[in-house]
């Protein structure tokens, strides 16, 4: 791999690493909504409320892009452990 693509490979972890942090951020922040409104709000509202439908999905969406971007950053770091591995034989 060229130096050029190496950086190209660093920067890209490094933005990975950075959207798992957003995202963990904008899940927090969605959980704690989701609770405030479980706390005052009524069974009734809350099915009728369009934002906590939205809360709900953004949650969700976070959880499984937050997977998603854990196995990238999984799969790299399994990569680099069977090459250095092989590169120890």
């Amino acid at each position: 791999m060229g130096m050029e693509n190496k950086k190209m490979e660093m920067r890209f972890k490094q933005k990975l690493r950075t959207l798992i942090g957003s995202v963990t951020h904008t899940q927090n922040i969605a959980d704690q909504a989701k609770e405030l409104a479980e706390a005052y709000m009524t069974a009734a509202q809350i099915n009728d409320s369009d934002a906590c439908r939205v809360i709900e999905n953004v949650s969700c969406a976070c959880e499984e892009a937050l997977q998603v971007l854990i196995d990238e950053l999984s799969k790299e770091h399994a990569l680099i452990s069977v090459s250095d591995d092989e590169n120890k034989k």
